[in-house]
């Protein structure tokens, strides 16, 4: 059983340790042109996918009290042309469930 909870869980648990990630994603574009909206929700995901990424790999099932925090900046992407980039950083304690 893979889980990712935000709070604690009403299940006994070992906790395996502390687990961090971070995404960033820049507009979708064609070329050089500027895009829409930044993928916010995507970088989300992956960032959650990451950090149980990292607990399956400690041998854990899971992540508790997972946090995040963000922040948009910007990067040069070529063309002489400067992106919004918005990046996440998440973190979790990675546990292994007790059945």
């Amino acid at each position: 059983m893979a889980l990712v909870a935000t709070g604690n869980i009403n299940s006994p648990y070992q906790v395996l340790g502390v687990v961090h990630a971070t995404a960033s994603r820049t507009p979708k574009a064609g070329g050089c042109g500027r895009a829409g909206g930044l993928p916010v929700q995507e970088a989300y995901e992956d960032v959650t996918q990451a950090l149980l990424n990292a607990a399956l790999a400690s041998g854990g099932d899971g992540v508790i009290h997972v946090g995040y925090d963000y922040r948009e900046s910007s990067a040069n992407l070529g063309c002489n042309n400067t992106q919004p980039v918005f990046e996440v950083y998440g973190w979790g304690t990675a546990v292994k469930t007790r059945v």
